[in-house]
């Protein structure tokens, strides 16, 4: 079970607390600690907030999920639990959910009860008071014993607090569907579990007030979450580090993928926060591109973006280097812009700035560079006015992080006034993608803003995007991804791919 409550971190490990030093890009002169705590006490602290937040009385139920079915009579998909499970629990095993109580702070687990032979197929089982002396949990029930549960120690209850997922009647909906009722048997479980909690105590279900609670909650990172990030940017920026060195022309950009998982693994941490997109060429143009099956080209620039998770915290970083080791002229020309659009959206982080102002900014400074480089023509006035920096930068520029790659909040995943606590990404990226740019093209008006001729000898180029991960500090902001060394410069990446850092 200890590999289950987080299955990044040995045993070993997972009871002792290890400090990371690291200097504040923002005030250089003062030293940040971000301790590892063990998970057990840092869902304590992060359910006392959610507690402190629910003022509607009642209970709160969550379940974690389910294996969800793959091919064949027994194949299934790596489970990944609900990050509002995980966050409040820290189990990362299948089949469980929870009883919160706001009131007590009391945390009940709900078992799913595997059949006897179990231990034959996957391996021992631990107890209910072990499972719950793992978690922190006050005790551990089975699902088939919440009615009674309930009954002698919740008599009173009126309400549960869920989720729109956890609802009997949504549940009941996918599970009335034979083929994923036979594969889901722990959902089956918890379904019953609950139908006839609910038969006994007449208690209602409530949707209103659980999901913004948690979205607040989670929007703002403990120091002990900021650590699991920064352990997760760590093992990230290595693998990253690692495709440099693999990079060969040639290769597929699959390889390079492979590499990245490997490393990652290398470093302790078992898990992808998403699917990498590796890119290499034109392929660097496709936003979410996902395929990752064609083969680097010698000239080709390699936009690679992956991130790995630690406590199912994960990074979500993106470089940009070139296949055979060395950037062109042109590709400088184009990493450089990107680099400098980065380093101006960070010098204007800080809690209180307002996200849609950062994003204008940096927009306009790429609408000039764009200029600079004979890209575009015009006014400033007009070329923003037609929005053609969205022809090279279609995306935002960044996003929420925490236990989602796009993380949540009470407003999105998107910021809106930056405040101490948050995790983002700041990801400024240029490209040359032959649907925008022929969409451009045939509009008269933004045609005569663009130069046709000079873009059209970028577009084998692809695209440039370069990401970190930034905590919003009291005096400014934290940069958990240079906080690991991962260079940005051009240079520095040349350097790591030659074998010399």
């Amino acid at each position: 079970m200890k590999q289950g409550l987080c299955p990044n971190e040995p045993a070993s490990r997972a009871r002792c607390r290890r400090a990371v030093k690291v200097l504040n890009p923002v005030t250089a002169d003062q030293q940040v600690n971000y301790a590892l705590v063990e998970l057990r006490e840092q869902c304590r602290e992060l359910r006392v907030r959610v507690c402190k937040k629910m003022l509607a009385g009642g209970l709160v139920y969550l379940s974690g999920g389910d294996l969800k079915h793959r091919n064949g009579a027994d194949v299934y998909y790596p489970f990944r639990p609900h990050s509002n499970f995980v966050y409040l629990t820290g189990i990362t095993e299948p089949g469980f959910a929870c009883l919160l109580d706001p009131e007590s702070q009391k945390l009940t687990l709900v078992a799913p009860k595997a059949p006897d032979d179990a231990a034959v197929w996957s391996g021992g089982l631990p107890s209910l008071d072990q499972i719950a002396e793992e978690a922190g949990a006050d005790i551990c029930i089975y699902a088939g014993d919440l009615p009674n549960y309930l009954q002698q120690c919740h008599p009173n209850v009126d309400t549960l607090h869920i989720l729109d997922y956890d609802h009997p009647d949504q549940q009941q909906q996918l599970l009335d569907i034979p083929h994923i009722c036979q594969h889901q048997p722990q959902q089956v479980q918890q379904l019953a579990g609950l139908q006839a909690a609910q038969t006994v105590t007449k208690c209602s279900f409530n949707t209103a007030f659980l999901n913004n609670t948690l979205n607040r909650c989670r929007s703002l990172k403990t120091a002990a979450e900021v650590a699991c990030l920064l352990e997760a940017s760590k093992g990230s920026a290595e693998a990253h580090k690692a495709i440099w060195r693999a990079c060969k022309p040639g290769m597929k950009e699959y390889h390079l993928e492979a590499a990245f998982g490997h490393a990652a693994g290398q470093h302790g941490l078992r898990h992808l926060g998403y699917p990498c997109i590796v890119g290499a060429g034109r392929n660097a143009a496709v936003l979410h591109y996902e395929r990752n099956s064609a083969t680097v080209g010698p000239n080709d620039l390699v936009l690679v973006d992956a991130g790995a998770e630690y406590c199912c915290y994960t990074a979500d970083i993106t470089r940009t280097f070139p296949a055979n080791g060395t950037f062109t002229p042109q590709h400088r020309d184009i990493y450089d812009l990107v680099l400098s659009l980065q380093e101006h959206a960070l010098n204007l982080i800080k809690p209180g700035a307002t996200w849609s102002d950062i994003q204008h900014s940096t927009r306009q400074l790429l609408l000039d560079h764009l200029q600079q480089l004979g890209l575009v023509q015009g006014s400033m006035e007009t070329l923003a006015e037609l929005q053609v920096d969205k022809i090279f930068m279609p995306h935002g520029l960044g996003h929420f992080l925490g236990l989602d790659v796009h993380d949540v909040s009470d407003v999105g995943p998107v910021p809106q006034q930056l405040q101490e606590g948050q995790c983002i990404t700041v990801e400024p990226g240029v490209y040359f993608m032959p649907l925008l740019l022929d969409r451009a093209l045939s509009d008269p008006k933004k045609a005569s803003c663009l130069n046709q001729s000079a873009i059209d000898t970028l577009i084998d180029l692809g695209g440039v995007r370069v990401e970190d991960n930034v905590l919003i500090t009291k005096s400014g902001h934290f940069n958990l991804t240079a906080a690991t060394g991962l260079p940005k410069q051009a240079s520095g990446i040349e350097a790591v791919m030659a074998g010399n850092a």
